[in-house]
């Protein structure tokens, strides 16, 4: 195994390209897997191994993490352990209430669907196994597993500091069969505090290389970000450009004048207030829920089975067009006698979730930015980051506890290729007042920009 940890900048992608057909050129007939977390990345990682190779190799397979698990684990081997098959997924939202959780996503079992959220549990129940296996179930996962260890040679794993602790304990077993793996990522970044990924570092520190160098980051904004992290994790320059870190507050300067005075490429938050709101809100994932749950209504009328999508399809659009100008018991109503059926209570409540969902972002008010969630992975020359009261205790040194806040403030200081503002919020300047934070600006080195109305001007004093 290969555990390879490096930080923003870094050349991750192109790096894992050149190792994967290093391994393709030392292998014959066996699959690699290259897999990453979103489609975006892996699109990236396949554009990567192109421009070097001129083409994918068919025995070189990237994919998104889930659709590897799916695809080698839960499809074709579930039903042989456990007794039920999976066929289809699902990413509908689920309700944040446990009990309906739950029921929906057995509701969604017993349809052959496996939810997008228990994918990683599900693939580990086969490859790890569960506490109350009997032995009947454990020889036949020694025999999958075998199967396996036949076709596939290695798999990279692209933005490990994202895997679960499912996923970890599918690593170790795949590590264990002679599987040849190779993990790239970034401990700073890990921004959903699962911290599966360092586990792996702690248990295999002898398969840990260190990569340090940041080509993405000027030279002002790598040594800042450095005193944040752990010395085995600090960076190194590598341009030298000496770029810009500038801040500002609030109430002394006209935020959208900002933003028109100059291209700033991303500005982001960590999490929004009454004049700051991210795009958080889903709306595809709203009408997948609302293309489910009337799906789930017309399943039970007497309507021929091969009319169910052509008449899914015509409500869904109907009712997007009234969710907008009708109460809800309006729409109830109207469902009800479109499709001769009475709806529930909980139909109700379902299709009502998902139209909350849909309508969640209409009433949001104030200067659209990106979540710091969103612009990870991302890079411009330009970025203004939005300081609230979340992050300023980690900011200004004076917390160091929560390891995922100060990964989230990692993320916020590396986007930039040129300069970055630091956009005081009024919360913020309340707080600690100004005295401290011209003290505290200045001792990091922090120049204060110098708002000139009369002009679209931005200048540093």
């Amino acid at each position: 195994m290969k555990i390879i940890v490096a930080g923003a900048g870094a050349g991750k992608t192109s790096s894992m390209a050149q190792m994967v057909l290093d391994r393709y050129n030392e292998t014959e007939s066996k699959i690699i897997y290259v897999v990453t977390y979103t489609n975006a990345a892996k699109n990236h990682i396949e554009d990567k191994i192109k421009k070097l190779n001129g083409h994918l190799p068919k025995r070189i397979l990237v994919e998104t993490i889930h659709a590897f698990l799916l695809r080698e684990f839960i499809f074709p081997y579930h039903h042989l352990l456990y007794g039920k098959q999976f066929t289809r997924v699902s990413q509908i939202k689920l309700p944040h209430d446990n009990r309906l959780k739950a029921m929906k996503i057995k509701e969604l079992g017993l349809q052959k669907f496996i939810h997008v959220e228990k994918v990683t549990e599900v693939a580990k129940w086969i490859v790890y196994g569960k506490s109350n296996d009997k032995k009947d179930v454990k020889k036949k996962r020694e025999e999958v597993l075998s199967i396996i260890t036949r076709f596939l040679d290695s798999v990279f794993v692209d933005e490990a500091q994202d895997m679960d602790n499912y996923f970890l304990e599918i690593v170790k077993v795949l590590e264990e069969k002679g599987i040849n793996l190779c993990l790239v990522g970034d401990p700073k970044q890990d921004l959903r505090g699962r911290f599966a990924f360092n586990d792996l570092i702690d248990t295999f520190p002898d398969s840990v290389t260190y990569k340090p160098e940041n080509h993405r980051c000027p030279v002002s904004h790598v040594l800042f970000s450095n005193s944040y992290i752990f010395d085995k994790e600090k960076q190194k320059p590598m341009t030298e450009t000496l770029g810009l870190l500038n801040y500002c507050y609030e109430d002394q300067v006209d935020i959208e004048e900002i933003l028109r005075s100059k291209k700033w490429d991303y500005t982001y938050i960590y999490n929004k207030n009454e004049r700051f709101f991210t795009n958080k809100a889903d709306k595809n994932s709203g009408e997948e829920n609302l293309e489910y749950e009337l799906k789930s209504l017309i399943a039970k009328t007497n309507l021929m089975e091969n009319k169910i999508d052509k008449i899914t399809y015509l409500l869904k659009k109907k009712v997007l067009n009234k969710i907008y100008r009708s109460e809800y018991y309006i729409i109830f109503s109207w469902l009800e006698r479109i499709l001769s059926i009475n709806l529930s209570d909980k139909d109700k409540a379902r299709l009502a979730f998902s139209f909350d969902l849909i309508l969640e972002k209409s009433d949001q008010k104030g200067i659209l930015v990106n979540s710091i969630d969103s612009i990870k992975g991302l890079e411009g020359d330009n970025c203004i980051f939005i300081l609230t009261t979340s992050l300023a205790p980690y900011f200004f040194k004076e917390k160091a506890d929560k390891k995922k806040m100060l990964n989230y403030l990692y993320v916020a200081l590396t986007r930039s290729k040129k300069e970055l503002l630091i956009f005081v919020t009024k919360e913020v300047k309340k707080k600690y007042g100004e005295e401290f934070l011209e003290s505290k600006f200045q001792s990091f080195g922090i120049n204060k920009l110098k708002h000139n109305s009369s002009k679209d001007n931005i200048s540093i004093v």
